[in-house]
């Protein structure tokens, strides 16, 4: 359902650029009270009368369990979120999905929100959806549309320097002096796309391979018009995605976490329109990201954080987006909103009170206005509080001030799409967000039991914030006007956040470099490929081995203690637990030997009288790449004379290419040479000695 042709009612601003409108309502409310069936959106009563195709969302009861995930390590915990929805989805949606089945009707089914989207079903259909007492509603789709941002000056070349002047003010460089600068965080972007080959943003895509090969697969979805590369034909999500990562020609930095990975889903057109299931598909995506074929989707490469640079006009609190918010914050996914600008929900500038949009309405998330670009002074297009949404999750004594912080909106500078060397000034509460999602990344970093912690980061985020006295008249607000529901708790200082959180997290103690190796135990002592995770009550570390030498470095710190378990990703070996580790020093040194297992399947051994006997040989390694587009290429077949195996995908482990492969070869007393041979179907078949 990528390509949709319904129109609706309705009213939804993309803020800063992109103006997103959903007249009736705001976007597809849920209607509540059901007794009898289903409610329906009066409007789709109202369609269905005389229209013989209808869109539609049917929205289910039964919500997943999703308690208790913030109590695993990483990869643990999207692995959990994302199987508890799917079942609860499979469950939930069997019985209406085997009615559309039988009908003939079109529909996307989703789990980030137990939700199926209709394409072009009869009114007859519809009724007859009514009497399936687990649905909740049927709701309308929306329709989205797009304006011009509140400036837009293009240029190609500004004077050369360390950063930004928006970067500068909120005290970025000094941050990155501390070395912390978003490495091995990626930050994730809803919008219109991103021009993954610019010059600022080709390096820190995910997708990027180096020497100039490029895989999407994971990195890039397109909810609009399914192109297999990254693109954006509109500016918008190229210049968000700038401010969170960019770097200008290698020499000024744009980007406020300058080397964390960018993933990025496509919900809006460049012809100016999306549609709120695109949204929701988004959503999935980052949660869960999938290859280009759209299957196989993988939470352990979901990103930290994702920006969300839309939101609507509503006026009231709408939990049409809650799901999919709830779903990141239970997979440890950090969730940032723009505020909403004053000019295209055509208010007086400043707006006034209660001109927050939805989503940043919500409690679960944080909420950015806008400050000038280097002023620390508030800006008057960035939209007020209160809200309706009682934050009951860190309301700080203040349960209804939005936004929650604010950050330069006024002027930035960051990358457009028209070229890979274009970059333009724009202003909006859709510019200030990134500056937050993109610190999310640095104070993680820093604070490395804050990952996946909301709660505790957008308290030392407020707390660590400049304060912006403003007076709105609201008469709820803090003491000296701090915090209030123009500014929130302040402008973001990029030091001071980044220093709490690493004070929070380690107070005070030193950091431990630990370095080590992993081979084989059982006699061959080959390097091992394996996985290592160190687990601590504050701190967590999973890392992989160089799989051509079985060497690794890890940093842990001193005093705390922590759990070890070093898992060969080779089959056929035990693993090594250990507990209560804990590290003093500098430096630690680190060689762990890992036995066979006793069923001897491990490459280079043989059973031999119930005793696994060592088989003469050695080990290969490499990658297949197409030798062409210097694609990597999985599944093909590597043997030899007496050995073979595939080449494989690691996603998991972003320092190792897809394509990769690991061989046994037995010794040949006769040979001069080992030739391997790599097959795979519509490829000549190459062979390397």
């Amino acid at each position: 359902m990528r390509k949709k042709s319904v129109i609706t009612k309705g009213t939804i601003i993309l803020i800063g650029v992109i103006l997103v409108m959903f007249l009736a309502s705001d976007l597809f409310p849920r209607l509540t009270g059901k007794k009898d069936g289903p409610e329906i959106d009066p409007e789709l009563v109202s369609r269905a009368k005389v229209s013989e195709y209808l869109d539609y969302l049917i929205y289910f009861e039964d919500k997943a369990d999703l308690s208790g995930a913030e109590e695993l390590p990483w990869e643990e915990r999207g692995w959990f979120v994302y199987n508890a929805l799917t079942a609860q989805a499979d469950r939930s949606q069997a019985g209406v999905r085997a009615f559309l089945d039988r009908r003939g009707v079109s529909y996307q089914s989703f789990w980030i929100q137990n939700v199926i989207a209709v394409e072009a079903s009869s009114s007859t259909t519809l009724y007859g959806l009514t009497k399936f007492v687990e649905i909740q509603s049927l709701q309308s789709v929306p329709q989205v549309f797009i304006e011009d941002p509140l400036e837009k000056q293009v240029e190609k070349s500004a004077e050369i320097q360390t950063a930004t002047d928006n970067l500068l003010h909120i005290r970025a460089d000094q941050a990155w002096a501390l070395g912390f600068r978003g490495e091995d965080f990626v930050v994730g972007s809803i919008d219109s796309g991103v021009r993954y080959t610019h010059e600022a943003l080709a390096d820190p895509y995910r997708g990027n391979l180096g020497n100039g090969a490029f895989d999407h697969n994971y990195s890039w979805w397109d909810a609009v018009g399914g192109k297999d590369a990254a693109y954006d034909d509109h500016g918008h999500g190229s210049h968000t995605t700038g401010i969170m990562v960019g770097t200008e020609g290698d020499q000024t930095r744009i980007g406020i976490a300058p080397e964390a990975s960018w993933i990025a889903c496509k919900a809006i057109s460049g012809s100016g329109f999306g549609y709120g299931w695109d949204f929701l598909e988004c959503g999935q995506f980052m949660l869960a990201p999938w290859d280009l074929e759209g299957q196989h989707s993988n939470p352990s490469l979901r990103p930290h954080v994702v920006n969300n640079s839309w939101g609507s006009c509503a006026t009231t609190y709408s939990d049409w987006y809650e799901d999919t918010i709830d779903a990141w914050l239970a997979a440890g996914i950090y969730p940032v909103f723009s505020n909403g600008n004053a000019g295209n929900c055509s208010l007086s500038s400043p707006p006034g009170l209660n001109t927050v949009g939805n989503p940043a309405r919500s409690y679960r998330v944080t909420a950015v206005g806008s400050t000038g670009k280097a002023n620390g002074l508030y800006a008057d297009h960035s939209n007020w509080g209160p809200t309706d949404s009682e934050d009951v999750l860190n309301p700080a004594g203040y349960p209804w001030i939005k936004p929650q912080v604010v950050a330069p909106g006024l002027g930035i500078r960051s990358a457009v799409a028209s070229a890979d060397d274009a970059y333009a000034y724009w202003g909006g509460t859709s510019m200030a967000a990134p500056h937050v999602a993109g610190l999310v990344a640095l104070m993680w970093g820093a604070g490395d039991c804050l990952v996946g912690d909301y709660v505790t980061t957008e308290s030392l985020m407020q707390d660590s914030a400049v304060p912006i006295p403003y007076d709105t008249g609201n008469g709820d607000e803090g003491p000296g006007n701090v915090p209030n529901h123009a500014t929130g708790w302040g402008e973001i200082d990029a030091l001071a956040a980044v220093s709490a959180a690493r004070d929070y997290c380690h107070q005070g103690r030193v950091p431990v470099s630990i370095m080590g190796r992993v081979i084989d135990g059982s006699g061959h002592s080959y390097p091992l490929y394996a996985k290592i995770s160190l687990v601590s009550a504050s701190h967590q570390v999973q890392i992989f081995t160089n799989p051509f030498d079985g060497t690794y470095s890890a940093t842990v710190y001193e005093g705390m203690v922590y759990d070890l378990v070093i898992a060969s990703l080779i089959d056929g070996h035990y693993a090594v637990a250990e507990t209560g580790l804990v590290f003093d020093g500098d430096t630690v040194w680190r060689e762990d030997a890992l036995k066979v297992r006793q069923e001897c399947l491990a490459p280079g051994y043989v059973l031999s009288g119930g005793v696994c006997e060592k088989i003469p040989g050695g080990v290969v390694a490499g990658f297949v790449t197409d030798i062409g587009s210097e694609m990597p290429l999985t599944g093909v077949t590597v043997s030899s004379a007496d050995s073979h195996t595939y080449t494989i995908a690691t996603p998991n482990d972003r320092t190792l290419r897809d394509g990769f492969y690991w061989l046994f070869l037995p010794m040949c007393s006769k040979c001069e040479g080992v030739e391997l041979l790599a097959e795979r179907r519509f490829y000549l078949r190459e062979s390397a000695e």
